[in-house]
């Protein structure tokens, strides 16, 4: 029987056809996850690196020598700041996506972590610094051990507003503040009095039209305050036309719609774990609504109908993801924390890289 004893061998991914290559091995690896999230699949974080990646690819696969399995993999580019010439090492998706890690077989997390130190001290003279935010309380990165001698350090990172639900073991669920469910009522009265209001769910057949509706009304919203929102930027939008499809064949995406007399009105992208994940959670990633409604409150309404069908689904959590704004706190979500890893090679050291293997006994 293997065990995360058994070695690892290392395969360096530098190229987008290769990351494609990957892709089988890496969804199977995604399944056997139960602490990942929809934002390190690859029906995420392929079209990413597709569309809007820039530098140069660095991704660390790890393979158990005795069967070549894919047991963890690091998806990381190195990108260089042209005004300073600095090169930063960047997981994947960084930006745009919260709680990258790195994804890793269970079991096989002291192995990886081993292998990801011992070929970040190989490739050291690559990049000038390494760092990964939004880590989770159970990322596997936290228990990372840099080489010795480098500098690093792990500092707090923006905090993500959480709605806690249902309790899997009793099957109870949480109740959004008192004060906001009366509202969320008076809303609903509101709106049926102004005509019909229905809600859906994308599926395959019909989330094109949501996506579409989606990025109407996320542009709405935003040119009234004389901006564009973030769908504007084509290479934003190749991203999601190419990933939203995926994401829904896997079952990680959770795209609702409101529509008043048959007309969207309002769309919310959310993204929910996967089936084999111990805490299931849904994600409220983005929104639009046309302003025009406002009256109607379809923000509100739509995040109501998310929250009910999280719950539904027995989430344990509604995730508002980073960003403080009010009215995350008025449906009773709580801050998570969040750990940012910062690592820079200590070059002055003489062989640095040869002390890293001995260390860690890589291969």
């Amino acid at each position: 029987m293997l065990t995360s004893s058994s070695p690892v061998v290392r395969e360096t991914v530098t190229t987008l056809a290769s990351l494609e290559a990957l892709r089988l091995e890496w969804e199977r690896l995604f399944g056997q996850s139960p602490r990942a999230t929809p934002f390190q699949s690859p029906q995420w974080l392929l079209p990413w690196w597709k569309h809007v990646g820039r530098g140069e690819l660095a991704t660390l696969a790890m393979r158990c020598a005795h069967t070549g399995e894919l047991v963890a993999l690091a998806p990381l580019y190195v990108w260089s700041d042209a005004s300073s010439g600095r090169r930063t090492l960047f997981p994947i998706g960084i930006a745009t996506s919260d709680y990258l890690d790195v994804l890793v077989r269970p079991g096989w997390e002291a192995s990886a972590l081993r292998c990801l130190g011992w070929w970040l001290a190989e490739h050291a003279r690559e990049w000038d610094k390494f760092e990964f935010p939004q880590l989770r309380r159970d990322a596997a990165l936290l228990a990372f051990e840099p080489p010795s001698g480098w500098r690093h350090e792990f500092t707090p990172g923006e905090p993500s507003p959480v709605l806690a639900l249902c309790d899997v073991s009793t099957g109870a669920a949480s109740a959004v503040p008192s004060a906001m469910a009366r509202n969320v009522r008076y809303c609903r009265r509101r709106a049926e009095r102004a005509g019909r209001i229905d809600y859906a769910t994308a599926d395959a057949q019909t989330v094109a039209a949501f996506l579409d509706a989606l990025v109407r009304l996320h542009a709405s919203r935003w040119s009234e305050r004389g901006r564009t929102g973030v769908l504007s930027d084509t290479s934003v939008l190749a991203w999601h036309r190419e990933a939203v499809p995926a994401l829904q064949a896997a079952g990680l995406l959770r795209m609702h719609a409101l529509l008043h007399a048959g007309e969207f009105i309002a769309v919310l992208f959310c993204l929910a774990d996967p089936a084999q994940a111990a805490d299931r959670c849904c994600y409220d990633y983005l929104g639009g609504f046309d302003p025009r409604l406002r009256a109607l409150s379809p923000g509100t309404l739509l995040v109501a109908y998310a929250i009910d069908y999280a719950v539904s689904e027995r989430a344990t959590a509604f995730d508002f993801l980073r960003g403080a704004e009010a009215y995350k706190y008025r449906w009773g979500a709580v801050d998570r924390p969040t750990q940012v890893l910062r690592l820079s090679p200590e070059r002055a050291v003489a062989g640095s890289d040869a002390s890293m293997n001995a260390r860690t006994g890589a291969p």
